[in-house]
């Protein structure tokens, strides 16, 4: 869980969801659809699943039985306040991977998910090296933030070590006995403007707990980014992948 998002784990009925987090969930429902994993399997599984609002978002759609949250910062305390936030919405909360292996049965078809989480981390075996290779029913989503050549102090506010090329990326998962069997980037757009703010130097100190931008410009935001999300995977179609700023894996292990 990103420390931004302690400071509104209280007050959920006040704050305004930053568009970046609201189009993610789109991007994600809509690489879903046309991933050809076969829906519903059993579970969904949500690695460094934050204040919860990408599991919960995702529990409509008919993806899966059960579904989870995985994440460190995950005390007795916040899971309550994670229940009342989402009214019971029937969400198992767990503390770490070594905690879902020992309680839960790995042999069921599972979708993890572990989006822009191991940037976060200096070395990604923390995760990677607990995902379970005994289990071949199982794919794994990963997203992280792309090109280091970016990287500024935006970054170090949300605490991330380092940010990927899509090849980068590859490789490392490769490394690590996985099977990429789709992969691209997102939010083209956002990218060209993260360019621009770093030649000219801009400082962002703005975070996702901040957003001050009213409902109106973040459906605004929205609209944009499914739309670039949706060309690139037009253009993916054709064998064109254009870069983003983020990066993302469709996985086997």
């Amino acid at each position: 869980m990103d420390i931004s998002e302690f400071s509104r784990l209280r007050d959920k009925a006040s704050y305004l969801r930053h568009p970046w987090e609201t189009s993610r969930v789109n991007v994600l429902k809509t690489f879903l659809r046309s991933s050809g994993i076969s829906f519903p399997v059993d579970r969904v599984v949500d690695i460094g699943g934050g204040d919860a609002f990408v599991i919960n978002s995702l529990m409509g759609e008919n993806l899966a039985r059960e579904y989870f949250a995985i994440d460190t910062a995950y005390t007795q305390e916040v899971i309550g306040q994670l229940k009342e936030n989402y009214n019971d919405s029937g969400v198992q909360y767990v503390h770490d991977l070594e905690e879902y292996n020992r309680q839960h049965d790995a042999g069921l078809k599972t979708l993890f998910l572990c989006m822009d989480v191991l940037e976060h981390l200096e070395d990604e075996s923390i995760i990677l090296d607990h995902l379970d290779p005994r289990n071949t029913n199982c794919h794994y989503f990963f997203s992280v933030p792309a090109f280091q050549s970016v990287f500024s102090s935006h970054d170090v506010l949300l605490g991330h070590y380092r940010r990927y090329t899509l090849s980068q990326f590859e490789k490392m998962l490769k490394n690590k006995g996985f099977t990429i069997k789709n992969r691209g980037y997102y939010f083209t757009s956002l990218l060209a403007l993260r360019w621009v703010e770093k030649l000219f130097k801009k400082k962002k100190d703005e975070s996702i707990d901040n957003w001050e931008g009213g409902k109106t410009k973040t459906k605004l935001i929205n609209s944009v980014l499914d739309i670039d999300f949706r060309i690139s995977l037009l253009l993916k179609k054709a064998g064109i992948i254009i870069p983003g700023l983020s990066c993302y894996c469709l996985c086997k292990k």
